[in-house]
């Protein structure tokens, strides 16, 4: 099938439910390296938390973090949104929604606007229905991007640095973010837990749930 690479997302999909790193994720992503495959991670968080985590499970593929608004590869930062129409609307929900909170991780974000997972998604929706806004819910996070924004911009990107085509990559996921990088890899794998728009976008729908889900796919396609 002449795939070339990996981009796997991490909550929910190497992580529990509780956010937990699966050790098992950690050792397949692995093994599908040492056959060869370029490994990416791709997550919703800051560059720090993804870049870190790469580095100590030992992957050599770049980095995808804050849903694709920032690329990460041989030491070179690449920014590819900005949130200053983010900031603008978050302002915006602060007059309209008091004690409407951002995620800690914020302190580190640059390309987008990350709310308290358990901030009232449809009232954000609402307040900002005619903003030129991407409003993403993970589970996890809510997220408010630029227009156009997306893990899939980040993943073209990526695989710009390392040479590949977007053909020639393996994706994985389980949030209705995940879902655009799914359909637009050559092959998509939503694990066992993911949301009813991942797996409406993937190739395959796992039976296993999380890392096991992975193990899967992985397995499946010949690439560990």
């Amino acid at each position: 099938m002449g795939y070339k690479a990996v981009v796997c997302d991490v909550d929910g999909t190497i992580t529990d439910s509780s956010k937990l790193i699966q050790t098992l994720g950690i050792e397949v992503l692995r093994q599908a390296q040492d056959k060869g495959c370029v490994i990416m991670l791709a997550s919703g968080n800051v560059l720090p938390i993804v870049y870190g985590l790469s580095t100590f499970i030992g992957l050599r593929g770049p980095v995808i973090a804050e849903n694709g608004g920032v690329v990460s590869y041989k030491d070179e930062v690449h920014t590819l949104f900005s949130n200053q129409v983010p900031l603008k609307a978050y302002e915006q929900l602060k007059r309209v929604m008091p004690g409407v909170r951002r995620l800690y991780t914020d302190h580190w974000r640059r390309t987008e606007v990350g709310l308290n997972r358990e901030t009232d998604l449809d009232k954000v929706l609402e307040t900002l229905k005619d903003w030129p806004l991407e409003v993403e819910a993970t589970g996890f996070a809510i997220h408010l991007m630029e227009k156009g924004h997306s893990k899939m911009a980040g993943v073209r990107k990526a695989c710009e640095l390392i040479g590949v085509d977007p053909a020639e990559v393996v994706a994985f996921g389980d949030s209705d973010n995940d879902a655009l990088m799914l359909e637009g890899c050559g092959y998509g794998v939503a694990v066992g837990n993911a949301s009813e728009k991942a797996r409406r976008a993937a190739d395959l729908v796992t039976q296993g749930r999380h890392a096991e889900g992975v193990r899967e796919g992985l397995l499946s396609l010949g690439l560990i």
